[in-house]
């Protein structure tokens, strides 16, 4: 019960129990003073065992130039503190063994337990201080401004760089902008770029940090994590796994502050959560710059701006060549030679500093020998160069995965120094050559395989977009090292300019591929031995022509392409006819006579070019090459007579093309076949199932065989009606071009009008069927991107809706001499199939006659402009 008595009782319990607890504690400092004490000293050893340890981890670190946390640095002072008064205490013990009751001898209890009471509270802090933990003793400090980036404190500005620096600076301040791609050719300054970019928004505030890690070839996940640590001052433990790590650095980059992450030199997609980088909107977090040779990866990585880093112009290449060799460049003696050497360079920085560092200080006899070796594609061999040039720049060659890749990269760099490099040539060279994997049915699937190699190469930036369509260049430099590869490891021998014709090596594997072009050499071996050597190139570029001696393919069995151009071939040497695999033979602007040699390959030459030649008459013998798949016979002007019988025979033939200068077609064909008259284009039709491509002219509609040509098959066309395509197709190029004159329109052509790139009309009758076609959801001219019209009558207006809504590519238009009402006719049509402005947004009009006598009237939408 809760009586006043029993709280009273209650309570007095509770305070005897406490008075007890207390008497007893008190009791066991007098009684275990000694001990406690003995206790104190014992761990007080330990502590300063532990202190020894963490002064000499502490000096390690200052010697290291690091900076001790703080935690460790109160840690030591405290210990320096407690040992003192420690050391006191232990003092205190030795003066009350001496020390008894003032009234009596016997101990003095009172200072007994005041000594076991500090000596036990003390040994508890002496704990604490020992088992104390620390993640780290010290950190690194942070580099010095002009330690961050040692680099590029030589960083040069160039005129052509500075816009891209500024661009890339003001895409990082978007914020609706979180990475960036930067992609260019190898050692084209990449690097150097990103890290002045690094620098200058680390120092204007807008980045904490910016660290970068170079990934390379070798992409390795833990790697790039201890870069990219290393850079943030973070300490990893090796021990832990990449997730754990990829959490840190994922706490790191989200704490609030502003990070800028630079990956260099990405081969293959990078999987940045993997790492433990993040992809944050706003103002905070993270953003990431990407460096690769390789711009098709940037955009399989979805980057959201990507760059392009070109080479230097010719005079900012100058000027870094001339800062890296010094004031010697300068020099009367050395300034021409510089000017060269530099010029051999093409713009490419790492070129550039290797050879300027090369150079700098030698004599005028060096940088002779340099600039030859440089001229015969040597650039390894000079002395002094740095070799990890050469290492970067062949280490893009070295990621192509596939062999077509490499092949084809190899064959580029057998065409001449800043060449136009036909992706068509490309072709017939990797068809020929079989340097394709998986053999091409047909020419149109090896031109797509090649095109998508082509696309690779650029996507590598070992190739680039040439000025004309369908056409490729690579760089000298990166052409040079290719040359080097295919010298080392392929037995290929590639001169320029030379005086006489090379040995066969003494030492080593015969030559597989020899590319030679000059216009030094006088003769020709009468006989040469080359018994593995698969491609012969051999450009002559000076008159009189070289004539070629007869047996002078006499030790070349395993010939499968030659190439001779710009050669005297009176006559054709008889070993030609002893080349049994040969299977590519180009004889362009060659001086010939005879041919009928040519005919001797028959069961294996697949491409034969005649090109710009002067050859007058296709001998008969060109029948028998029934392997034959592509005949070129382009530009021979003075080509007259082509017998009846022999393209009707050439039954494999994909591809044909036809001088446009020939118009000596026969009207009709003789089923004996007359072997002295022309042929005629009935022969056409025998190839009309395989046939893809056709260059040809025909000056009379009258000339067109009674069965239809089947023209909708071909997928490449440059055919002309009536008069020649003359100039113009020099003004206007394409891959398929018709022009029709004069003549009224064909069922066959139809087909080809509408598959036109380049299409020019005049007088053309029966013009209004196709411009006015109605067929419901039927798109027309679809390729269509110039288009002439002239002469042409009876046109109310141009174009149907229907016809004018195919016209998405058209960049031309000119209409000469059409009177008309309008450009699209609606003839009653409901508004909904009037034209939109977006769908003309490709379309530039141009009229190039009187525009009065033309009164044009366009509809679009419910905007009406009359010129």
């Amino acid at each position: 019960m809760c009586t006043p008595q029993g709280i009273i009782e209650h309570i007095g319990c509770l305070i005897c129990d406490e008075a007890v607890k207390k008497a007893i504690k008190a009791a066991s400092y007098v009684r275990h003073y000694k001990a406690n004490l003995d206790n104190l000293e014992a761990e007080m050893i330990r502590l300063r065992d532990r202190r020894e340890i963490i002064a000499r981890e502490v000096r390690e670190a200052e010697d290291c130039g690091d900076e001790v946390e703080a935690a460790v640095s109160h840690w030591q002072t405290d210990v320096d503190r407690i040992e003192g008064g420690i050391q006191e205490l232990v003092g205190q013990r030795t003066a009350e063994q001496n020390m008894h009751c003032f009234v009596c001898s016997c101990p003095n209890i009172k200072w007994r337990y005041r000594l076991g009471k500090l000596a036990e509270e003390r040994t508890e802090a002496v704990k604490e201080l020992t088992n104390r933990h620390f993640d780290r003793i010290a950190h690194r400090r942070p580099p010095p401004p002009e330690l961050e980036f040692p680099s590029n404190e030589n960083y040069v500005i160039f005129d052509s760089r500075t816009p891209i620096l500024n661009e890339i600076m003001d895409a990082l301040n978007d914020p609706k902008v979180n990475t960036i791609g930067v992609y260019g050719l190898g050692g084209v300054g990449k690097t150097r770029l990103v890290e002045e970019v690094r620098k200058q928004m680390r120092e204007n505030g807008t980045f904490k940090q910016a660290p970068l890690a170079a990934v390379s070839k070798n992409q390795n996940v833990k790697d790039i994590q201890s870069k990219l640590a290393d850079e943030l001052f973070l300490t990893l433990d090796a021990a832990q796994g990449n997730k754990i790590t990829a959490s840190n650095l994922m706490n790191k980059f989200t704490n609030g502050e502003r990070y800028l992450v630079t990956l260099d030199d990405i081969w293959q997609e990078v999987n940045l959560k993997e790492i433990g980088i993040p992809i944050t909107d706003g103002k905070t977090g993270c953003k990431v710059v990407l460096t690769s040779r390789i711009e098709g990866l940037l955009k399989k990585m979805k980057v959201d701006r990507s760059f392009l880093v070109a080479e230097l112009s010719e005079l900012e290449a100058l000027a870094l060549f001339k800062e890296k060799v010094g004031n010697s460049a300068d020099s009367p003696e050395l300034s021409l030679l510089a000017s060269k050497v530099c010029q051999k360079c093409k713009g490419l920085p790492v070129a550039i500093n290797a050879l300027g560092a090369a150079l700098e200080g030698k004599p005028v006899h060096a940088w002779k020998n340099a600039l030859d070796k440089l001229e015969r594609y040597m650039l390894t061999y000079i002395e002094d160069i740095d070799p990890s040039v050469f290492a970067s720049l062949r280490l893009t060659y070295d990621m192509l995965h596939s062999k077509d890749a490499k092949s084809c990269f190899l064959i580029c760099c057998l065409f001449p120094e800043d060449a136009q490099i036909p992706i068509d040539e490309l072709m017939r060279h990797c068809v020929a050559g079989r340097l394709l994997a998986l053999t091409p049915r047909t020419l149109d699937e090896a031109r797509n395989a090649v095109h998508t190699v082509v696309d690779t190469l650029k996507s590598y930036s070992l190739l680039s977009d040439g000025r004309e369509i369908n056409a490729v260049r690579i760089h000298d430099v990166i052409r040079d090292i290719g040359i080097s590869i295919a010298r080392d490891e392929k037995a290929y021998l590639v001169e320029d300019g030379i005086h006489h014709w090379p040995e066969p090596p003494e030492n080593g594997p015969s030559y597989s591929v020899i590319s030679i072009r000059s216009g030094n050499i006088n003769q020709l071996p009468d006989e040469l031995a080359y018994p593995q050597l698969h491609t012969l190139i051999f450009e002559y570029s000076n008159y009189p022509l070289l004539k070629v001696p007869d047996r002078f393919f006499s030790g070349m069995k395993k010939l499968a392409v030659l190439v001779f151009n710009g050669m005297c071939l009176l006559p054709l040497p008889s070993s030609l006819a002893q080349l049994e695999n040969l299977r590519m033979l180009c004889l362009n602007r060659c001086k010939l006579g005879d041919v009928k040699i040519i005919g001797d390959l028959k069961t294996k030459l697949e491409v034969l070019s005649l090109r710009g030649s002067d050859i007058k008459a296709l001998p008969l013998e060109i029948g028998q090459l029934t392997s034959l798949l592509l005949l070129d016979l382009r530009d021979c002007d003075n080509l007259s007579v082509i017998p009846q019988g022999v393209i009707s025979k050439l039954t494999k033939l994909e591809e044909l093309y036809i001088s446009d200068r020939f118009d000596k077609w026969e009207a009709t064909t003789d089923k004996k076949q007359d072997t002295s008259s022309n042929a005629s284009l009935d022969e056409l039709t025998s190839l009309n199932d395989q046939l893809i491509t056709l260059h040809i002219h025909i000056p009379d509609v009258k000339l067109l065989p009674e069965k239809q040509l089947k023209f909708e098959n071909l997928k490449r066309f440059k055919i002309s009606v009536g008069s020649t395509i003359g100039y113009f197709d020099k003004k206007f190029s394409g891959s398929s071009i018709l022009k029709l004159e004069g003549i009224p329109l064909k069922d066959e052509f139809k087909a080809l009008v509408h598959k036109a790139e380049v299409l020019y009309v005049q007088q053309l009758e029966g013009l209004k069927k196709v411009l006015h076609d109605r067929a419901g959801g039927e798109v027309s001219f679809s390729n269509l991107r110039v288009l002439i019209i002239q002469s042409c009558g009876n046109l109310r207006y141009l174009f149907s809706p229907s016809c004018a809504r195919g016209l998405v590519q058209l960049e031309r238009l000119e209409i000469k001499s059409c009177p008309m009402e309008e450009m699209v006719g609606f003839d009653g049509e409901e508004d909904e199939d009037e034209l939109t402005r977006k769908e003309y947004n490709n379309l530039i009009w141009k009229f190039v006659r009187a525009l009065e006598q033309c009164p044009y009237h366009f509809t679009f939408g419910s905007c009406v402009d009359d010129t």
